[in-house]
């Protein structure tokens, strides 16, 4: 990471213009990562376009998307695989079945947003136990075979991760099973297998040298219930991905073999960790550390260096794995009155864990889950916008975050003009209440960033005003630590 030197600043009303810089530990080369599929899959080719138009204009430079293989898949809920069916070969899937997939690809891809896809569900056929329809301890070697198909029906894609929460149960079960007397992590061994297949898929496809991603886990873990649907926290569910006891030792002996871990471990092709750092469903502040046993959200992101580092000492994976956070957000109230925070504290919220982001320079992008809300309230209520359309305050803080901090009897201003797109940007930081005066002039990095201290201001609230394209427009207006 570029280390450069806080810039001192005197308190006249207007300063001179001056560049922020990053600290040493910085990630100041953060990719903007977006998430809607109910509006960039599921929708009408009017919206989608209209979504990716703005999604661009946000500054956002990729799309993440589950590609849900039960249906694409022939015969989806039926036992029984197609005879003759040829899983590797994308025209063997019915008509159409890549369609929405395809111009989410094309269309992203015209506007210069690079995609990630998430091969997930399986088809009941490649269910091995049947009573879960979907995600019941999914064949292997079925998964690598539609993965291989969609390598093959995407060669303009580079970008993929293994699954989807695999560390719930809604998405891979069972997530533990009692074997010889002790418990084993079920679902981390079932997705070791399938991460294993998707490299192999992808590898046959002609995609050897893509990013591919482990892990797309969930923040949170359980410790009752039946121990089918008790959660793996993420910490507990890498360690069984890596065949490593709890304190990060490799196993041995017969809970080894009862976890696939006898003989030779191959280390993973994998070339960054995928995770989703929500705290609590997204209902709670970004700084509120989780309560549960090895649960891991923005809150606490050491835990994850950790259990990280484990599995590359023990040589499971490459060492210095950057993390990529490929769902995130916060819930709003309204219209969610159970889980939803206030409009004003989601637009805090998102710039305070970009700022948190930003100060950890193994994070390597985050996402933005969701542009519109669901139209299903129990679903998730993340959106920049309302289901209707209308805005949230949160999307004028995600285009451009502000956080401040204090520094001696002045403040140090943190910020991003997300949209700078490669080319440095120049920024008014403002001072105020409900008037705001420009009080420093910054040129951003080219990736839009900028952090500066500002001397002591009469007024509470600090701001941002950039102007593109004759367009002028303002973040939030922040406090200290607000």
């Amino acid at each position: 990471m570029l280390k450069t030197l806080l810039i001192t600043l005197a308190t006249s009303s207007v300063l001179a213009t001056a560049v922020g810089a990053a600290p040493a530990h910085a990630s100041t080369r953060q990719e903007s990562i977006f998430q809607d599929d109910s509006t960039l899959v599921s929708s009408s080719d009017a919206k989608r376009q209209q979504a990716l138009d703005e999604i661009k204009a946000l500054g956002a430079t990729t799309v993440h998307s589950l590609l849900f293989w039960s249906r694409i898949a022939p015969n989806s809920d039926s036992t029984t695989k197609p005879a003759g069916f040829d899983a590797t070969n994308p025209a063997a899937y019915p008509p159409g079945a890549w369609f929405q997939y395809d111009q989410l690809v094309d269309e992203a891809q015209a506007r210069g947003l690079q995609v990630i896809f998430s091969p997930v569900q399986a088809p009941r056929w490649a269910d091995t136990c049947k009573s879960n329809a979907h995600h019941c301890k999914p064949r292997a070697s079925d998964y690598q075979q539609f993965v291989e198909a969609a390598g093959k029906n995407f060669p303009q894609v580079h970008r993929w991760s293994a699954w989807n929460e695999p560390n719930q149960s809604n998405w891979l079960y069972p997530q533990r099973q009692r074997v010889h007397g002790h418990i084993i992590p079920t679902a981390a061994i079932e997705y070791r297998n399938l991460f294993r297949a998707m490299t192999a898929g992808l590898q046959a496809a002609g995609h050897a040298g893509d990013q591919f991603l482990l892990g797309e886990t969930a923040p949170l873990g359980r410790t009752t219930g039946t121990l089918g649907k008790r959660f793996l926290s993420p910490t507990e569910f890498f360690q069984g991905v890596f065949c490593l006891d709890s304190r990060g030792h490799k196993l041995r002996g017969r809970i080894a073999k009862d976890e696939g871990c006898s003989g030779r471990y191959a280390t993973l092709a994998a070339t960054g960790i995928a995770h989703h750092p929500y705290n609590r469903g997204g209902s709670q502040p970004p700084t509120r550390r989780p309560t549960g046993p090895g649960e891991i959200t923005i809150a606490n992101l050491s835990r994850l260096s950790a259990v990280i580092n484990q599995g590359a000492r023990a040589r499971r994976i490459r060492g210095g794995l950057k993390f990529y956070f490929t769902e995130f957000g916060f819930q709003t109230n309204p219209p969610d009155r159970l889980f939803g925070v206030s409009l004003s504290r989601q637009a805090r919220y998102i710039n305070e864990s970009d700022y948190i982001a930003y100060r950890n320079s193994r994070v390597a992008g985050v996402s933005q889950y969701e542009l519109f809300d669901d139209p299903v309230l129990s679903v998730f209520q993340t959106g920049l916008r309302f289901k209707d359309g209308k805005a949230k305050p949160s999307l004028g803080a995600y285009r451009l975050p502000i956080w401040v901090t204090r520094s001696g009897s002045g403040v140090r201003v943190w910020g991003q003009v997300r949209p700078a797109g490669g080319t440095p940007q120049t920024v008014a930081i403002q001072n105020g209440n409900k008037k705001f005066k420009t009080v420093k002039t910054v040129r951003t990095s080219s990736n839009g960033y900028f952090l500066v201290r500002v001397g002591h201001q009469a007024g509470p609230k600090w701001r941002l005003s950039w102007t593109s394209g004759g367009s002028t427009f303002t973040s939030r207006a922040a406090g200290i630590g607000t």
